[in-house]
């Protein structure tokens, strides 16, 4: 019996214009109100979750969201807080400085918007980027970004620390080498994001359990990518989107038959739930 589910956000509940179309908000509230628990679990921010927080009725209908792969869980039925473990300002920089010998881009949020090291030509972008009309999702991110020219660090402890580049593997083998406190999760073929190892999207999902005393075999969960996958392959119902990853798909027990283009998350709860 499924009493909880919850939702990746990017390329799952989301479209490929970070929007979710209001069918889908209205199966969702319906799943609250029969009295499921639902929740987003997600690799981004907190501070970037206000909308769908308020969209969904998380709040009113004592949901939670796992922000940062789970690092942070907000439970709105008793708005208590959980915090796993997070990097600090030291160890931040001594990854930046690994990434950069591998020629890998890295980024940190901080202050509430996203910093990049080490690519200042990028401001020139981001102001052709500011003169551009559009509300896309992408440029007002690029709008939203700082490039700087060294590693610019101004608060004491950091989620995550995100990298891009060609040379992935290599980065991981040679950080997991001298480090065995820290986990990745993929993010496409072209990205990579490290935590602490006690962070993950399972472990958030297990602390809800525990509070709710419900066992992890009642929790539906859709996804698509690498930071799914553990969650996916554990909990009673995982569901990896048509465009997932190979390691979501594998992972998963069922596989939605759409996209998250096409009312994938939809189709598929009113497939399962009739």
């Amino acid at each position: 019996m499924v009493k909880i589910v919850v939702f990746d956000l990017d390329g799952t509940l989301y479209d490929s214009h970070k929007h979710i179309d209001k069918d889908t908000v209205y199966k969702i509230i319906e799943l609250e109100q029969k009295g499921i628990v639902v929740g987003i679990v997600t690799g981004r921010f907190y501070e970037e979750l206000d909308e769908v927080i308020e969209k969904l009725k998380l709040r009113e209908y004592n949901g939670f969201v796992a922000s940062s792969n789970g690092l942070e869980i907000h439970d709105f039925l008793d708005g208590k807080i959980k915090c796993f473990t997070r990097l600090s300002k030291d160890e931040v920089k001594e990854l930046v400085e690994e990434a950069k010998k591998h020629h890998m881009i890295s980024y940190v949020w901080q202050n509430g918007r996203y910093s990049m090291f080490d690519i200042s030509f990028m401001n020139g972008l981001k102001k052709l980027a500011s003169a551009i009309p559009f509300d896309e999702h992408y440029i007002k991110a690029l709008r939203e970004t700082e490039f700087e020219k060294s590693i610019s660090l101004e608060v004491p402890l950091y989620d995550k620390v995100c990298f891009a580049g060609l040379p992935i593997l290599k980065l991981k083998k040679s950080i997991l080498k001298q480090h065995s406190e820290y986990r990745f999760y993929d993010v496409g073929r072209l990205g990579t994001e490290l935590c602490k190892k006690d962070v993950g999207k399972l472990e958030a999902i297990q602390f809800i359990c525990g509070k709710k005393n419900t066992s992890i075999d009642c929790v539906m969960a859709f996804g698509d990518n690498g930071n799914d996958v553990n969650l996916l392959a554990s909990c009673g119902y995982g569901v990896a989107m048509r465009n997932g990853s190979a390691q979501a798909k594998k992972a998963a027990k069922y596989i939605s038959d759409y996209t998250n283009n096409e009312q994938g998350v939809l189709r598929f709860i009113n497939s399962f739930f009739g």
